[in-house]
């Protein structure tokens, strides 16, 4: 008896290798199930009353021919047979319920049509309580198959696969992400083994599901020592930072994986893949919770416009755009990186044909050809993020800061005012605050030139807005990829000070927030994001060397290398000068500015503009250009750099 039970699992165990059983070998099945239960239900009438001669009277023959038409065409009709029977859930058998139930409504509805019509003596076409009966044994059959095939499937899985050569891995949550999850790793994947559940429900301790036991939280440190675990799957979304934060810190002490799965609405028609559940990322372990925009605003404001996205194949900018393409706008990318702006191109083309786009490869420097551009697709929004962005890259090239920064803002701004754009919308950054370096005084002196015309054209159609946020996990040229580049080649990963911070916000968290603040922008303000906590760069390389299973030593695989040009240990958000007011959306506010004089943003830019055609030194040019830019922007103080010597002198001065 046990030989014949192992060969039979080793039959179910062929059966799993190949996905699914044909739908026509369940149909089969299905329809013998149908014939058997209306022999029983026949067998069971014939007890009870003795007129009834079952199977050889005209009643059954009837009866038998209906049930067995009615009954297949039923379900073939609501797709019975296209469930997966090993994954048979509550909702199957409540869908199989509904097929019978209108299986006996259709043949007593024949049975009434008989009476009434076509019978003399106003005699049914076949006993009542025969339909009633068949009603309830087919269901109960039709069910214990299914949970027979399902306890098979279940066995055979657990039986065949090799523990020591597969993954054995722990749940963390018993929800319905979960189950969901132990249901495609049994059906999909052959390289894990499931151990069981953990919730932080103490009611849901010393449950099962689908065999599985459900631990407490309070005991998984101890699952974790004593259980051989290799991973822990994080399959719920009703989970906070600090918790996951929490579990990964757990299982890194005791040399296990912490993998995640995305949220429920990323699955392919609510059904997880196997190839998403990944390694949890740093992003995961630094996210906030999800801000959720206003949809209807942002649709009303943004639905069907022409909007030109400068700096289109950034970081930014073409997050920008993929936020964008759900409303259905008329987008015209602009860049000067042809090989990027060919890639978002691309994407466009692959996942938005629908979408109307233009291309075009420009420098925002270049006020001629930017003419040419926007008289020719006239925008109604201009989205601005196109930008110099690397404060050390930045220091040694104020030239080129000061050209694309502020000139080239000024050109497309100006512009935008004389096109009767609506809104002109620019990405700014929290280096522009009490800046240190050349990058974030650049930034500065552009917001002042855009706070400036949206002041002196206060009758003008084109409203002008300044968005500011700090740091953006997985920008191009930032922290985390860096460090991501230094962990595969076996590096040191670089810090340049143990203290210094910085705000980090994702990228499409701080894409969907610049649309926000563009739908809620009257003209004028600075809109200042809530960027959560500042992050240690010392935590995020310790965390990063951990998701990577190598232990952090200073000294070792964290290297401290001094604060280089131009920057500085904290960043922020709001000068000392400036307070903020909230808004609807409590993660935006506004920044109340200091307000500056009109003729004097206007002379400095001009200024600056001759001092950037002039033919003099590198030196004298670069010295001047930062001069200029120190006397508009009056909190820009440099560290360590080689222009600490023009606030000296400035203070002298003084």
């Amino acid at each position: 008896m046990n030989r014949l039970y192992h060969k039979m699992l080793q039959v179910i165990d062929n059966l799993m290798s190949k996905r699914y059983i044909s739908p026509w070998v369940i149909v089969i099945i299905d329809a013998v199930i149908v014939i058997v239960a209306i022999l029983a239900s026949g067998i069971i009438i014939n007890i009870k009353e003795q007129w009834f001669h079952f199977p050889f009277d005209n009643y059954s023959v009837r009866f038998i021919v209906l049930t067995i038409v009615v009954t297949t065409s039923v379900l073939g009709i609501m797709k019975i047979h296209r469930s997966i029977i090993r994954y048979s859930t509550f909702s199957d058998m409540m869908r199989l319920m509904f097929a019978l139930f209108l299986v006996a409504v259709v043949l007593l509805a024949i049975n009434e049509t008989y009476k009434q019509l076509f019978s003399t003596n106003f005699k049914d076409f076949f006993p009542k309580q025969l339909v009633i009966i068949n009603f309830f044994v087919t269901y109960i059959m039709l069910i214990l198959f299914r949970m027979f095939v399902r306890w098979l499937f279940e066995k055979a899985y657990k039986s065949s696969i090799n523990i020591e050569l597969n993954t054995q891995v722990l749940i963390f949550g018993a929800g319905r992400t979960g189950t969901a999850t132990a249901n495609m790793l049994k059906s999909a994947s052959r390289k894990y083994y499931i151990k069981g559940f953990v919730d932080d429900d103490s009611n849901l301790a010393g449950k099962t599901i689908m065999g599985y036991k459900i631990w407490s939280s309070e005991k998984m440190d101890n699952l974790l020592r004593n259980k051989d675990i290799d991973s822990v799957i994080i399959a719920t979304n009703r989970i906070n930072l600090k918790r996951k934060n929490e579990i990964f810190d757990l299982c890194y002490q005791n040399r296990i994986k912490v993998l995640s799965v995305p949220h429920i609405r990323t699955w392919n028609e609510g059904k997880l893949q196997e190839n998403q559940i990944k390694e949890i990322q740093i992003e995961e372990l630094l996210g906030r919770k999800e801000i959720k925009p206003n949809q209807p605003l942002i649709e009303r404001e943004l639905g069907g416009k022409k909007i030109l996205v400068t700096g289109a194949a950034g970081s930014i900018g073409s997050e920008i755009v993929r936020q964008l393409v759900r409303y259905n706008p008329v987008i015209i990318l602009l860049d000067q990186a042809e090989t990027p702006l060919f890639d978002i191109e691309n994407e466009l083309n692959d996942h938005f044909p629908q979408i109307k786009k233009h291309t075009v490869i420009a420098s925002i420097c270049d006020k001629h050809y930017l003419e040419t551009i926007i008289s020719k697709y006239r925008p109604d929004i201009v989205f601005h993020a196109a930008a110099y962005k690397h404060v050390p890259m930045m220091e040694t090239s104020p030239y080129e800061a000061a050209m694309v920064n502020v000139i080239g803002t000024k050109n497309i701004a100006d512009l935008a005012l004389q096109y009767g754009v609506s809104k002109f919308v620019m990405v700014s950054t929290d280096k522009a605050v009490n800046p240190t370096n050349v990058m974030g005084a650049t930034k500065r002196y552009a917001e002042i030139y855009i706070q400036h015309l949206n002041n002196k054209e206060q009758n003008c159609s084109t409203k002008f807005i300044t968005t500011r946020f700090g740091n953006v996990l997985g920008s191009n040229g930032s922290v985390i990829p860096r460090f991501r580049q230094l962990i595969r080649e076996g590096k040191p990963l670089t810090v340049t000070h143990p203290e210094i911070t910085r705000y980090f916000m994702t990228i499409p968290e701080a894409s969907r927030l610049v649309l926000e603040a563009a739908t809620m922008g009257k003209g004028g303000e600075i809109f200042i994001f809530d960027m959560g906590e500042p992050v240690k760069i010392k935590t995020l390389a310790e965390r990063m060397l951990k998701l990577s299973n190598i232990e952090a030593k200073e000294g070792d695989n964290i290297v401290y290398t001094g604060l280089r040009e131009g920057e500085k240990l904290y960043e922020e958000l709001l000068t000392t000068k400036e307070n903020s007011l909230p808004t609807y959306h409590k993660k935006i506010f506004i920044s109340q500015t200091e307000e500056t004089n009109s003729q004097e943003v206007e002379t400095a830019i001009e200024n600056l503009k001759t001092l950037l055609q002039t033919n003099a030194s590198i030196e004298q040019k670069e010295e001047a250009i930062v001069r200029n830019i120190k006397l508009l922007v009056r909190t820009f103080k440099s560290n360590n750099s080689r222009f600490e010597k023009l606030d000296q002198n400035k203070d002298a001065e003084q």
